[in-house]
């Protein structure tokens, strides 16, 4: 016997009440329907016949045809079809919802729904991290993040916006967008250097780009990253209306970019609130720093162009003019398919010629190594294209750039070839 879908049953929605919606504006609105029926869902026999209220209780009567079974669960199956707005709705008026399915005057099946039953996921509750490695506005930071289930996720809106979530019932609003940094920043040089300084003052200057007074800052970290964190005041126009907003955000220095965070409530909600917004920031995870199963340690990047980008940025940080040659050609060949190549993960074929920048590298190495590795192998090449360098012998420290076997750099991180490429410079 056919089960028919109740996906369809409630497809009539229920119009915004009031905030003190009483039984006779339920009953009203029942009636309202009523108007509309009798109402047979496309494709099957089901028929609305009736809506009534009694109450604060909406009750739908449906008549159904020969054959028809109802799901087993068709009370979650009637939740599901329910939008969020609505379980809000039902939830904060208080409004029940019945529904009887009748045959030949007798009733076949009857499913009551409470408005407590509506599951609104509480304002602190984390679900699944999100990634966002993928997303073009990532910039390449391999960052998760915990599903504030209470929040409504929105796209971000301008380039550097990678996403948003608002609860606009308490007036909360957190995003977070991620730019880019002139250079590379171990977490050793964040804290020696940029860190050098007192919080306010680096706080400051960054609550200066948004007009807003700094109320107060500290170091802290972000899952081992070296980050400020700091509390400032904004004046927004709303419907010609100053309103005071407090956001409590993070500026995150991971490698070379920077991930600002910011949650933003009216200032007499901020302390009441302020919480949510730290429960999430402390649920991000950078994932490539961590070995376990199922970590994602290879880093898919095979825009080589970024790469010489990258390199030609730091060599002008340090003072190192070199001219950039027209002719660039990196590319990928299985080296380890032919007998004579077999040994290496990639070379330089432009040393000691300023005109061309001409590495291979090879393929099998390039798809399995992780971003550390893919650094510490392609700016090797690149220093002996562009700067001319030589290998160091084996006897040399196995975490410097131009140390010859690039199998030792498997167990490195992005924080030992930042530094040690930042030597490399510095002696050069």
């Amino acid at each position: 016997m056919k089960k028919l879908t109740l996906l369809l049953l409630l497809l009539i929605p229920l119009v915004s009440f009031g905030q003190t919606t009483s039984p006779e504006q339920i009953k009203e609105f029942a009636e309202k329907i009523n108007e509309e029926l009798p109402y047979t869902m496309p494709g099957t026999n089901v028929t609305l016949q009736n809506v009534s209220a009694m109450g604060r209780t909406i009750i739908y009567t449906y008549q159904v045809p020969e054959g028809w079974i109802p799901f087993e669960d068709i009370k979650t199956q009637l939740l599901n079809t329910l939008s969020l707005d609505l379980k809000k709705l039902y939830s904060k008026e208080q409004i029940n919802l019945m529904y009887n399915y009748f045959r030949d005057g007798g009733l076949v099946k009857g499913v009551t729904i409470s408005y407590r039953d509506f599951n609104l996921p509480k304002l602190n509750s984390l679900g699944d991290y999100i990634s966002y490695k993928s997303h073009p506005k990532a910039k390449g930071v391999n960052i998760k993040i915990k599903d504030p289930l209470g929040f409504e996720k929105l796209e971000g809106d301008r380039p550097n916006v990678v996403a948003k979530y608002n609860n606009r019932d308490e007036n909360l609003f957190y995003s977070f967008v991620i730019s880019e940094l002139p250079l590379f920043f171990s977490r050793n040089e964040v804290r020696e250097y940029i860190f050098s300084e007192s919080s306010n003052l680096i706080a400051s200057e960054l609550v200066k780009e948004y007009g807003g007074e700094l109320i107060s800052s500290r170091f802290t970290d972000i899952d081992r990253y070296p980050a400020i964190e700091y509390v400032f005041d904004l004046e927004k126009k709303i419907l010609d209306q100053k309103i005071t907003m407090r956001n409590l955000a993070w500026s995150i220095y991971y490698e070379d970019r920077i991930i600002v965070i910011n949650g933003m409530t009216t200032k007499d909600n901020f302390e009441k609130h302020k919480y949510i917004f730290s429960l999430i920031t402390n649920s991000i995870l950078f994932e490539e720093q961590y070995n376990y199963p199922g970590s994602e340690k290879i880093y898919n990047n095979d825009n080589f162009n970024e790469f010489v980008d990258k390199f030609y940025r730091e060599l002008e940080t340090f003072g190192i003019n070199k001219i950039r040659p027209n002719k660039i050609n990196i590319r990928l060949e299985p080296l380890d398919k032919f007998k004579d190549t077999s040994h290496y993960h990639g070379f330089s074929l432009g040393a000691n010629n300023d005109n061309i920048i001409d590495i291979v590298l090879n393929e099998r190495s390039w798809n399995n190594f992780t971003k550390a590795q893919k650094y510490y192998l392609i700016f090797h090449e690149l220093c002996h294209d562009v700067l001319n360098l030589k290998d160091l012998n084996y006897i040399s420290n196995e975490k410097e750039i131009m140390y010859p076997s690039i199998h030792n750099f498997k167990n490195l991180t992005m924080d030992d070839f930042i530094e040690n490429f930042h030597k490399l410079l510095e002696k050069y």
